[in-house]
């Protein structure tokens, strides 16, 4: 007889936990906001925005080509003042950038912008690029970390061009510059490739290696040789590591300063990335944690819209919430009741509740996303990034 109580109170647990879906559990730990008169309002703002404050090193992993992320960041970096931004882009285009935005006049601005727009990488559409000077003219220092873009090679090589005392490299680069946007723009009509990839830009850099050439030049000619190499052999872990190292070299610069890192969504878990790889947000979750603190990991995703695209005259894609791309997100989407507003995810309190719960979550990169990020944004609607005119 002792055992029925028994058998009704495991049996009454078992009911419970079935109860308990993942989505019920988003539901309760999930805050709104929203975007009006050029301004966000709601708790999830206020509860986002005061974590942010607490931490020295946030982190933002976003699903690109969107208006909306440059202006939420536009609006964290108006109450919250960033020492330093790191970014995927090269450290050469960061330093660049940052040089033209302090130093130029806004007509000279304009006129670089018109010029060499496209081979800014994300960077090349107007409201990232607008975020981007917003921040440096607040003296944001920009840390570039990525390798070389595939549509740089032309803005660096005029660069190099007016910096070169070389006459041979100086003929080499004007060259470069020249054949850059020719080749994008026949690969962007399906013929052929882009120059960064082509036999005679290799050449270049095969003479350019052994000429004499200052430290800075060598540097950036080995880092388009190793950028060449990544894009050749799509070689993932390579990349990672080269970002990794750029990160570092900028350890002491972190200490005690306030730092954004702005990168796609794959690379900033605190733990392993959404592509199965220690990534920067694991670098960075661990260098925060010798110094005796914590960093903020938040995702950002659209929920239904349009995205943009990484280079112009491509065609915008229509998100669909349905798809493959976003079956990971499922239980998210299902626990919105609103869809016309922001919606934070406190995913923190949603992990405690699935361990408390002994919920199993099969699918893997639902898990990293749980277990990885402190925070999960989703915009109700986005829109594509038009690019820099």
């Amino acid at each position: 007889m002792k055992l029925i109580p028994f058998v009704l109170i495991v049996c009454f647990t078992q009911l419970l936990q079935a109860q308990t879906s993942l989505s019920s559990i988003m539901e309760l730990y999930t805050t709104e906001f929203s975007y009006a008169n050029d301004e966000f309002e709601g708790e999830g703002w206020k509860e986002i925005l005061a974590q942010i404050k607490k931490h020295n090193n946030v982190l933002i992993g976003e699903d690109h080509f969107y208006n909306e992320i440059p202006l939420f960041i536009s609006k964290v970096h108006d109450e919250v003042k960033f020492d330093n931004l790191f970014c995927e882009i090269d450290p050469y285009m960061a330093s660049t950038l940052e040089d033209k935005i302090r130093g130029l006049s806004e007509a000279e601005l304009n006129k670089f912008t018109a010029s060499f727009g496209p081979a800014f990488s994300f960077y090349a559409l107007e409201p990232e690029f607008n975020m981007l000077q917003k921040m440096v003219l607040d003296d944001t220092k920009l840390i570039g970390t990525d390798q070389i873009s595939i549509r740089s090679e032309g803005l660096l090589a005029s660069e190099l061009k007016q910096r070169t005392k070389n006459d041979m490299a100086r003929a080499i680069y004007a060259d470069i510059e020249k054949q850059s946007p020719v080749y994008f723009n026949a690969f962007m009509k399906g013929e052929g490739m882009p120059y960064f990839l082509s036999e005679e830009l290799t050449v270049y850099l095969d003479t350019l290696k052994n000429l004499d050439l200052d430290t800075y030049e060598l540097g950036l000619i080995n880092d388009l040789i190793l950028s060449q190499e990544i894009y050749t052999n799509q070689d993932h872990h390579l990349r990672i590591q080269l970002m990794k190292s750029n990160v570092m070299k900028h350890y002491e610069q972190m200490l005690g300063a306030k730092n954004l890192y702005k990168y796609g969504a794959t690379h900033l878990p605190k733990g392993e990335s959404l592509l199965e790889i220690q990534d920067i947000g694991s670098l960075v979750n661990n260098l925060a944690d010798g110094q005796f603190e914590s960093s903020l990991h938040i995702m950002i995703i659209g929920h239904r819209g349009v995205q943009g695209v990484p280079f112009e005259g491509m065609e915008p894609q229509a998100l669909d919430p349905e798809s493959e791309d976003m079956a990971s997100f499922k239980a998210f989407f299902e626990s919105i009741d609103d869809n016309s507003k922001w919606q934070l995810f406190d995913n923190k309190k949603i992990l405690e509740q699935v361990r408390k719960h002994g919920l199993h979550i099969e699918d893997k990169t639902l898990d990293r996303i749980i277990k990885g990020y402190d925070y999960l944004i989703i915009i109700p609607e986005v829109s594509p990034a038009a690019f820099l005119k």
